[in-house]
């Protein structure tokens, strides 16, 4: 188990993934900032909840993204470390 884990992750632009008390298949809290390449259109705020986690928020405006994550399935956790 891990307090604060960061990695960063490159595709079609840089994202920065921080992630809070951290399990082997689970975690506690999940950050993400994103700069993206290519923007996705129209600005959009996006609310779940279930699906593996309690809560997750996702906000992208142009090139920009954020999102978080409560309590959910570690992001990377189906990748060897």
């Amino acid at each position: 188990m891990k307090l604060l884990n960061y990695y960063k992750k490159e595709d079609f632009g840089v994202e920065h993934i921080f992630t809070i008390i951290k399990g082997k298949k689970r975690s506690f809290l999940q950050l993400s900032l994103d700069w993206n390449e290519f923007p996705p259109g129209n600005p959009y705020l996006q609310i779940g909840i279930g699906n593996n986690r309690l809560i997750d928020i996702i906000f992208w405006c142009w090139k920009f993204g954020f999102s978080a994550e409560i309590f959910c399935i570690t992001w990377n956790s189906w990748e060897i470390e």
